[in-house]
């Protein structure tokens, strides 16, 4: 088992093709299930690189732009970072990363949640 296959499934992820959810088509059921799987993922996210509220906020499951986006990301994550995945993968990912961030502090903002109150969308 490689360092990768570990670290995936540390987060409870496939080991072989990013996983890619189109959160519109999940049943109840599963959608729960992916948002704990998600919520792994996006606590590591926010630990690694030192987000705070004013980008996710803790209620971001909540908000369904929020979902999507940080999904996204993590589906690009893992494409980034298997085996047969360009030399310049990681980097692209960073790239978007950025531009993500940035969306993300912008919809948080709108949102107007913040570390210890959730606003419900209108």
């Amino acid at each position: 088992m490689t360092p990768r296959d570990d670290l995936l499934k540390s987060f409870d992820l496939a080991t072989d093709d990013p996983f890619i959810i189109c959160w519109r088509d999940l049943e109840a059921g599963t959608a729960t299930e992916e948002l704990e799987r998600l919520d792994t993922w996006v606590v590591w996210l926010a630990g690694r690189y030192s987000l705070d509220h004013k980008v996710i906020p803790p209620c971001w499951s909540h908000h369904g732009a929020l979902i999507e986006e940080l999904s996204a990301l993590r589906t690009l994550w893992e494409a980034s970072y298997l085996e047969d995945a360009a030399p310049s993968s990681p980097l692209a990912f960073h790239r978007e990363l950025d531009l993500a961030l940035r969306r993300l502090r912008e919809w948080t903002s709108r949102l107007g949640c913040s570390r210890t109150e959730h606003r419900a969308e209108s």
